[in-house]
């Protein structure tokens, strides 16, 4: 039975290692794969491609057009949407990525983005996310803003303003809770 599943993967899988080899993204795509080993701690491209639905979406796109031809074998994530349009850095960890959207015009390297997430356009502008930010479930971030690096982006929060480097953001409207690790309580 293992075999069975061993060579159904493979034939399934083989146009994807084959649009890797051929992208023009392969480095991005060999970051994402390492920050996927770093947190899950092991696998490679093969093995997140089978069994992570998240880590298919964010390879699709990084492959861009090729992606339509393949996707049907193994598709992504349905309910995530990342458009063409945004950029996306090194090293992104998506968990659990249903029902979300990542509309912005940036998203750094190494964030992480939990589940039900809406990074979105707010008058035709969409906001830039910096390194290593952490967004909690159901949180919203629109409009015209900048999300600091290192920052931490708490559940259920909706962020209009932008945000300074090293916060932790809270709450709907959202104020900073902490900042450089000590709780201050201030509005943005």
């Amino acid at each position: 039975m293992k075999q069975l599943f061993v060579i159904f993967n493979f034939l399934r899988l083989w146009p994807h290692v084959l649009c890797y080899a051929c992208s023009k993204n392969k480095k991005h795509i060999a970051a994402d794969v390492a920050a996927y080993k770093a947190e899950y701690k092991g696998g490679s491209l093969l093995w997140f491609l089978t069994y992570n639905r998240s880590f298919r979406s964010l390879f699709y796109h990084r492959i861009g057009g090729m992606s339509k031809v393949i996707e049907w074998l193994a598709p992504g994530q349905v309910t995530l949407t990342i458009p063409k349009t945004t950029n996306v850095r090194d090293g992104v960890l998506l968990f659990h990525s249903y029902g979300t959207i990542l509309n912005a015009r940036e998203i750094g390297e190494g964030c992480r983005i939990v589940c039900n997430i809406t990074l979105g356009d707010k008058k035709g502008k969409t906001p830039i996310i910096g390194k290593h930010v952490e967004i909690l479930p159901g949180a919203v971030i629109a409009g015209d803003v900048t999300i600091g690096d290192n920052c931490v982006i708490g559940p259920n929060a909706v962020v209009y303003k932008s945000v300074p480097a090293n916060c932790v953001v809270v709450g709907n409207p959202a104020y900073i809770l902490k900042r450089d690790g000590l709780v201050v309580n201030e509005k943005l």
